[in-house]
């Protein structure tokens, strides 16, 4: 009977070695793309926030100058990341001034009766785009439409906006046209 113990004493004792535990371990890196956009001056001294058009005539097409003095944006990109700049308007109807009726002005492909054409597009500090570089925008709610795609991680540019004031409108009070540029990660 003696025997039967040690050899169960044994096996007991080999059971414990073959069940022994080991392990390895890993390690997580991730960096999470970083999304951050401003809009600057020309020159990049202070921030853009107005574009003021002051009184204009139906019809006419005012685009943004050139040069460290003109009234064009320069897009500080500090993302991390290959991004998509687009674009996005919101208008609102005007609070009545006497001229007319109040019309929300809205957003078109052509300017028309109450509706402006927006464009947007990439230049240097020294020229605005070319024809084919302008992008018409008429989204109004984010992401917007794209003006500029693939832009790499860090790479600013100078924003150019063109816009057509509508051909005939219903009233001549001021409006507001707010624009959003917006970056998202490039597909």
């Amino acid at each position: 009977m003696r025997s039967f113990w040690g050899v169960l004493a044994v096996l007991l004792l080999l059971c414990s070695v073959v069940y022994a535990a080991d392990n390895d371990a890993f390690t997580i890196t991730v960096q999470v793309q970083y999304m951050d956009v401003t809009l600057r001056n020309a020159d990049e001294t202070g921030d853009y926030t107005t574009w003021p058009l002051g009184l204009r005539a139906e019809g006419e097409v005012i685009t943004q100058t050139t040069g460290s003095s003109g009234d064009h944006i320069f897009v500080d990109n500090n993302c991390n990341c290959e991004v998509d700049f687009s674009a996005y308007q919101a208008t609102t109807t005007p609070a009545p001034c006497g001229y007319g009726t109040p019309t929300l002005w809205t957003a078109g492909t052509t300017a028309g009766a109450d509706i402006f054409k927006l464009e947007l597009g990439k230049g240097t500090q020294d020229a605005e785009p070319a024809t084919a570089d302008w992008q018409t925008i008429t989204a109004s709610s984010s992401p917007g439409d794209v003006y500029l795609s693939d832009v790499p991680a860090g790479e600013d540019h100078h924003l150019y906006t063109r816009f057509t004031v509508p051909t005939s409108v219903s009233d001549g009070c001021v409006h507001q046209i707010d624009v959003t540029v917006v970056a998202t990660p490039s597909p």
